[in-house]
């Protein structure tokens, strides 16, 4: 199993389900209630979006694929001062 960095933007619909998309994998498109749920759906939308794009003989997206380990990484996150 590999390990990645990907954005994901969950948008609230009125039922309690969030929509979850990425900017980072274009087709990725799930939903789920609870954080586990969405960890869960993602993991799974990922392994289609694979599969899918291998079946195609497309490249993965960047943020898919294998990186070296000795280069920097980008980190995003939310902070409050």
């Amino acid at each position: 199993m590999s390990i990645y960095s990907i954005r994901l933007y969950l948008e609230p619909n009125p039922n309690g389900v969030y929509t979850v998309t990425s900017p980072d994998v274009p087709g990725l498109v799930t939903e789920g209630q609870t954080p586990e749920e969405i960890q869960i759906n993602v993991q799974e939308a990922l392994d289609a979006l694979k599969m899918a794009w291998e079946s195609m003989g497309m490249a993965l997206p960047p943020v898919l694929r294998p990186t070296l380990t000795n280069r920097p990484q980008t980190i995003e996150m939310l902070v409050s001062a």
